[in-house]
């Protein structure tokens, strides 16, 4: 829930001109959009399109070079200041990459691993409520106590998943970005995140940001679309007109490299290589 004094009219988050350069190397430029409280907006494109360095500038793990960035009524375009402010920031903003692994301590139970961000962002909290609150997030994302209280290793890639989601709903935050989230995920389990993703916002009224190259993972979850490509924003609008009726000749290219049956991967690939020529 939004906190008390937020305009409900603002956008949860708003990125204006935002630009990050490494060097001489722009990795992105003049982007900007806006994602209603409780909306999905899906950002598109090929690898090193700059998607992700949009998503690590909102999260503060890279700074802007020009833009800025407002989420939940707030700026954040510059690093956080002390230990109570990133705790505010992470309260608001919640990111799930593509391996789980890589976030998960090898050595902690998933129930520690959730009940360490409870005692981050809920310092008050008796040991008993976060137990409550940690059983209550295990069977949200469909674990069962077992599951709960397993190492990561024992547990699947999608199970793995379920619960990076899990610990980054313990922080209660407005928006979720989800970079490449199922990308990693056998199809079949894929879909079972997808559908525990969609029935988590319905439930939640949550905001997500999904990072992502996949158009079928995109259409599934998200209203709204931008498409990136060299660092700048090709495309926008809603989800259907964009990956039904593209505008953009790289828009048409992503859409062509979706496998239907009789498709030629090579052809592809030489089609979107072309642009970049």
């Amino acid at each position: 829930m939004p906190e008390a004094g937020v305009n409900e009219s603002e956008p949860v988050l708003e990125v204006v001109g935002l630009r990050k350069t490494f060097g001489d190397v722009v990795a992105v430029e003049e982007v900007s959009f806006a994602v209603r409280r409780g909306g999905s907006l899906g950002i598109v494109g090929e690898s090193g399109s700059g998607k992700t360095t949009v998503a690590k500038m909102i999260t503060g793990q890279e700074r802007p070079t020009a833009g800025t960035i407002r989420a939940c009524g707030r700026d954040r375009s510059t690093p956080a200041r002390g230990g109570s402010e990133r705790r505010l920031r992470g309260r608001e903003v919640q990111i799930v990459f593509q391996d789980p692994y890589s976030s998960l301590d090898p050595r902690q139970p998933v129930d520690r691993a959730i009940d360490e961000v409870l005692r981050l962002h809920r310092p008050d909290w008796s040991a008993a409520e976060r137990a409550g609150r940690v059983a209550e997030l295990v069977g949200m994302v469909g674990l069962d106590q077992r599951q709960g209280s397993a190492l990561p290793r024992a547990l699947s890639g999608g199970q793995r998943q379920r619960v990076a989601i899990a610990r980054a709903l313990a922080a209660e935050p407005e928006v979720l970005i989800l970079d490449e989230s199922v990308a990693a995920l056998d199809v079949s389990i894929q879909a079972q995140v997808l559908n525990l993703l969609i029935d988590l916002r319905e439930r939640l009224g949550i905001t997500y940001v999904l990072i992502s190259h996949d158009l079928a993972v995109v259409r599934q979850l998200t209203e709204t679309v931008v498409v990136m490509h060299h660092g700048a924003v090709v495309e926008r609008g809603r989800a259907e007109d964009v990956l039904d009726a593209p505008q953009h000749d790289y828009t048409r290219r992503l859409r062509a490299s979706v496998p239907t049956p009789g498709w030629d991967l090579a052809a592809v690939r030489r089609t979107l290589h072309a642009t970049a020529r």
